[in-house]
């Protein structure tokens, strides 16, 4: 397999914006579990960094998929940078820390990250299926989750009800497990 250079830049870029949400979350997953920061987080809160790992994990994944792009014009080049970019402000905005007046009431904080959060990860999502069509040409089973993830944070983002938000973290997880499951059987 002979890979172009533009294609080798592209796939650099694309790892490197990823690495820096990587590096974020398991700089904070490392505070949190090591009570190193006097910023607490609820369940909730983590199992969505968790999560967002998993999301990078699986995105870092689909580096191959660039690997097999031989033309690389600037728009598709822009389009495909576009994915890891929101992964990364979507990660940004959960690892915000609670103000000192928030730390008693957790869950309203978490809450209130929600509506800009879940509406970038709804983005994400539709920019996943997206970015398959456009770089493989064909829509796969597990956009069928990513489409599940779409309706699920917006419908996340437009409810400030703490027994939904615990629900929803609930069926992220079962779509994201679905999700690694069927690409495991691919």
């Amino acid at each position: 397999m002979d890979i172009q250079l533009n294609t080798l830049l592209v796939a650099m870029m694309f790892i490197t914006i990823l690495s820096m949400g990587i590096g974020n979350i398991l700089m904070s997953l490392a505070d949190i579990f090591n009570h190193a920061t006097t910023s607490r987080r609820s369940r909730s809160h983590i199992g969505w960094i968790v999560l967002l790992l998993l999301v990078h994990f699986n995105l870092f994944w689909q580096t191959k998929a660039i690997l097999d792009v031989e033309n690389w014009k600037f728009a598709g080049f822009l389009l495909t940078m576009a994915g890891p970019v929101l992964l990364f402000l979507a990660t940004s905005i959960l690892l915000t820390s609670p103000p000192e007046d928030e730390k008693e009431n957790l869950t309203s904080f978490f809450v209130g990250l929600g509506r800009r959060f879940f509406l970038l990860f709804a983005i994400l999502q539709a920019w996943i299926i997206v970015i398959g069509v456009t770089l493989t040409g064909s829509i796969f089973v597990t956009d069928i989750t990513n489409a599940a993830f779409l309706v699920l944070a917006l419908a996340l983002a437009s409810s400030a009800n703490d027994r939904f938000h615990n629900v929803g973290i609930i069926l992220a997880w079962a779509l994201g497990v679905a999700s690694l499951f069927i690409r495991w059987l691919a």
